[in-house]
């Protein structure tokens, strides 16, 4: 069993070293992306560490809405230059976009190598999911409730095994309190109860192992893009909602308006 375990192992590795290349290749060629991207990371690796922060949405969200944030002042580019904000910075920031993507593909294989065990990814991931189902039904079951959505507001989302085993913790919690509520929903709280809490005791258990502990640069570049590609966003949106403010159906602020669940001040 121990040598079917090492094969597994050794299997997970190879797939992820394969997946890699393919994840980081970039949708532009020019040689001026390119050196765009270059100039992004560069002022990343300069970003003072006090400044840099772990994303409190999911990356892919952020490059959604980075995107889409991207193409919206391309459209309306004259009249945001005309107000001030500087020519290239829509092309900037699908730059600093990709190399996140980049950076986040790297990071996330290198993870994916630094888990010991078949069984402690698996474990990861499902308890992953598990948060991630549970915040959409008590979203749901809480949606009248001002303090049941503030104490989901407290559920980061982190990728780390500390902010996993917190926000399970947050979410047992939750489910218990709001038993009526799931149940009006044809929810039973006390299952969602159970399942985070063995969810919790089985991360919990993988992490005093050490088995889940990853050390990587590709994630401190992760991070650090996070926060150049949230400014960027930020600043685009800043102008926007001057340059558009008398709009009268407001079309034009709404293309820049938030895609999905993504808030920046908070991280």
């Amino acid at each position: 069993m121990g040598k079917n375990a090492g094969k597994k192992s050794k299997r997970a590795e190879h797939r992820a070293e394969a997946d890699a290349p393919r994840a980081v290749r970039l949708p532009h060629s020019t040689p001026e992306h390119l050196s765009n991207i270059e100039h992004a990371v560069a002022i990343a690796m300069a970003m003072p560490a006090h400044s840099v922060k772990s994303p409190r949405v999911p990356v892919a969200e952020l490059l959604r809405d980075a995107r889409s944030v991207a193409s919206a002042a391309t459209v309306h580019h004259d009249a945001l230059v005309e107000r001030g904000l500087p020519a290239q910075l829509a092309e900037e920031l699908v730059a600093r976009a990709d190399a996140l993507s980049q950076a986040q593909a790297l990071w996330l294989a290198d993870r994916r190598r630094g888990l010991k065990a078949d069984a402690t990814a698996v474990l990861l991931r499902d308890a992953e999911i598990l948060r991630a189902d549970a915040m959409a039904i008590l979203g749901l079951a809480l949606r009248k409730s001002r303090d049941g959505q503030a104490r989901l507001a407290d559920v980061g989302g982190g990728e780390g095994i500390a902010e996993l085993l917190a926000d399970l913790s947050t979410l047992s919690t939750l489910a218990k309190d709001a038993e009526g509520a799931l149940t009006d929903i044809n929810e039973v709280g006390s299952d969602w109860e159970r399942a985070l809490d063995k969810a919790r005791k089985g991360v919990a258990a993988a992490a005093s192992g050490g088995e889940a502990r990853v050390v990587s640069s590709n994630k401190d570049l992760r991070d650090r893009l996070a926060v150049l590609v949230s400014d960027a966003i930020d600043e685009v949106r800043a102008f926007a909602a001057v340059a558009f403010r008398h709009d009268g159906d407001g079309a034009r602020r709404g293309a820049f308006a938030v895609v999905g669940a993504a808030v920046y001040a908070r991280s």
